[in-house]
């Protein structure tokens, strides 16, 4: 349960870095090929929690991932002191997996300098992961996840469908309805809200409880006007 609750933490964690709402699904998630056994049997919770249609597994030596580390100067620079250039050196040419792999079965690793070998703590070292064009990384340790940021239309308009849900779900709570109330509901929107609003009208109806749905040509004076991920649409929910 652990690894459930630290991917799903990173996930988090990467959607934030990019700016992307939970609520827009994403369509895949890379993580370490060691979790597999830990999250086969969750998988779907995992999606559900970071909102990503497919999670892949990869392994350490595919190249999928790429580690740079560099020495931590506030932490070694008073223990090595005229060393810091040899080692930032040496750390240049190592492999960043390696270190972590070391650090994982060990608790150290071994940096081999010019004429010494030096045993390096965790702490010694600040460990990031490369950029990769189309993709966005979190890491903790030797853990990290990876969210594919690249959008398709479907994406898109399964985004904009669960952020006007949510938007209708506002508009009920505020209306003073109850949970299990059914509403009617009438929508003024742009072209690619409508597409959206098509393509998951079921969806929207059943999330709402809406018995009723129609677009409207006009704004109607009784309609409030809410941003869909920068859409501007009008809603008149009423209770049936």
């Amino acid at each position: 349960m652990q690894s459930v609750i630290d991917v799903v933490s990173l996930g988090r964690a990467a959607r934030n870095d990019c700016q992307i709402k939970t609520r827009q699904p994403l369509g895949e998630m890379f993580v370490p090929a060691k979790l597999k056994p830990a999250l086969i049997d969750m998988l779907d919770l995992v999606k559900e929690e970071v909102n990503i249609h497919t999670i892949s597994f990869v392994s350490e030596d595919d190249g999928f991932v790429q580690y740079e580390l560099k020495p931590d100067f506030k932490v070694m620079g008073p223990k090595y002191g005229k060393l810091m250039k040899q080692i930032g050196a040496a750390l240049s040419k190592v492999t960043g997996s390696e270190a972590l792999q070391q650090f994982q079965n060990s608790g150290v690793f071994t940096l081999h300098l010019e004429q010494e070998s030096l045993q390096l703590l965790p702490e010694d070292l600040v460990v990031h992961i490369l950029p990769r064009e189309g993709y966005v990384f979190a890491n903790q340790k030797d853990l990290f996840v990876a969210l594919d940021t690249r959008m398709t239309d479907a994406l898109v308009n399964e985004g904009l469908a669960r952020e006007l849900i949510n938007k209708i779900q506002f508009t009920r709570k505020d209306l003073g309805l109850e949970i299990m109330d059914t509403i009617s509901l009438s929508i003024v929107a742009d072209e690619e809200v409508q597409v959206a609003l098509h393509e998951h009208r079921d969806y929207i109806m059943s999330e709402t409880l809406c018995n009723s749905l129609e677009l409207a040509a006009m704004q109607d004076p009784a309609m409030v006007q809410v941003d869909i991920n920068s859409h501007e649409v009008w809603l008149l929910v009423e209770k049936q």
